[in-house]
């Protein structure tokens, strides 16, 4: 699109009638502006953007094609004196052929529960509708409004702005009609005290903290849980009337999204490559649940993990991670086997620990990495016939336990996975 067409989409956006079925307000001059520059920030070569539906020369309408987390948002905008002659039905009928060129995970659209027509020309096309006739009160509720009592979570890192954290947290507040923001504070290493005076002064009700603080964030914390005792490290803190309590929830996270696959963890065997801090957490946090044994294989020698030994009930062992014919061994008999390092990220995606005869036929295989999805390890797994899991649901379950600890309630784990394009 060029600025010669921005004239036509701010039409759309001023025009009372047709707002009225989307946000229900109509855009200032300042927000059409800031809209005008997201717009033509997408990657117009990969499909993205705005298409102008017309009949004949008549213009009717327009199409749009928003980038989604994996996927593609499909929209389209109607002038009201064309409303009821077909033409939302054709423009998403085109929208759709081009969505089929494009290298998508998944499609959605945002509609007003009220807007029938629209519902109807999309499920004609295969959308699955998320709200039935009676949602009208709930999707009332997820109406972003920030009041003066509108309370603020966020998560503090750097950088950070990659976080999809807010949309997750934020989905989760809309849906249930919790009053409470989440943000991203991109914060520098000599600036992270003045942050957390600004915690206690701004009363702030909880963050999460990723690298490089989860272990510089200790020095100002009150207290901490079991888990983040154990694990010397903080994923999660929560402002209890000026009270820092610090949680790790990264290992919890991980045993939820084993047990949404039905993998039961205790009493069983597990092998974990890598000893760092996720892998600590998740460590910690099978040995609560019961795992029978856990060996941890790892380059260098890890004391803590001599010392979780003595503090849980479990017996957790440190292997070298050179001596392979012992980790073959392990694999025999283990239930899972749980990958922590870096090895298969991007740009080394064809690296792998092991190769294809390490897998015996009852393991599981879970590697915590998320991007790319597919590394070669569960490639190999696949190939298999495995069971085997990426750090998805690790990264959406984790979130879950940040959330139940800073509210009490439950992440509405299905609305969320939506806004995240994992469903």
């Amino acid at each position: 699109m060029t600025y010669d067409d921005y004239p036509i989409i701010k039409s759309f956006y001023q025009d009372k009638d047709v707002m009225k079925m989307i946000t229900g307000d109509v855009l200032s001059e300042q927000e059409m502006k800031e809209k005008w520059e997201i717009i033509t920030s997408w990657n117009h070569d990969l499909k993205y953007g705005y298409y102008l539906g017309f009949d004949q020369d008549l213009l009717v309408g327009v199409g749009c094609l928003k980038p989604y987390s994996h996927g593609v948002e499909v929209g389209y905008m109607i002038y009201p004196r064309y409303w009821r002659q077909e033409y939302g039905k054709q423009i998403c009928y085109e929208l759709m052929k081009i969505v089929e060129t494009m290298t998508v995970q998944r499609i959605v659209a945002y509609i007003d529960p009220l807007n029938i027509p629209s519902k109807k020309i999309l499920e004609s096309y295969g959308f699955q509708s998320i709200y039935q006739k009676g949602d009208e009160e709930l999707l009332e509720k997820k109406k972003n409004r920030i009041t003066g009592y509108t309370g603020l979570y966020g998560i503090v890192a750097n950088p950070i702005r990659h976080s999809f954290s807010p949309m997750m947290h934020n989905t989760a507040f809309q849906t249930l009609g919790i009053d409470d923001v989440y943000l991203a504070f991109e914060v520098a290493e000599n600036q992270l005290s003045d942050y957390i005076t600004s915690v206690k002064t701004l009363n702030i009700k909880g963050f999460n903290v990723s690298m490089p603080y989860k272990l510089k964030i200790m020095d100002y914390l009150d207290d901490l849980t079991t888990e983040a005792k154990l694990c010397q490290a903080v994923n999660t803190v929560k402002n209890v009337n000026g009270k820092l309590i610090g949680h790790i929830s990264d290992g919890k996270g991980f045993v939820m999204a084993c047990e949404e696959r039905e993998w039961h963890i205790q009493n069983q065997k597990i092998v974990v490559l890598g000893a760092g801090g996720a892998a600590c957490a998740i460590i910690v946090e099978m040995a609560l649940q019961g795992a029978k044994e856990i060996v941890v294989y790892n380059r260098s020698e890890k004391p803590f993990i001599k010392e979780l030994n003595q503090k849980l009930n479990c017996d957790i062992h440190l292997k070298s991670l050179s001596n392979k014919d012992e980790l073959k061994q392990d694999l025999k008999d283990a239930y899972l086997l749980v990958q922590t390092t870096n090895v298969g990220m991007s740009p080394n995606v064809d690296q792998c620990l092991i190769d294809e005869s390490y897998l015996s036929h009852q393991l599981k295989v879970a590697d915590i990495i998320y991007k790319p999805a597919q590394t070669k390890l569960l490639k190999m797994a696949e190939r298999l016939g495995l069971e085997y899991m990426n750090g998805e649901g690790m990264i959406l379950y984790q979130g879950a336990v940040s959330f139940e600890f800073w509210t009490g309630q439950k992440m509405p784990i299905k609305e969320v996975k939506i806004a995240l394009g994992m469903e």
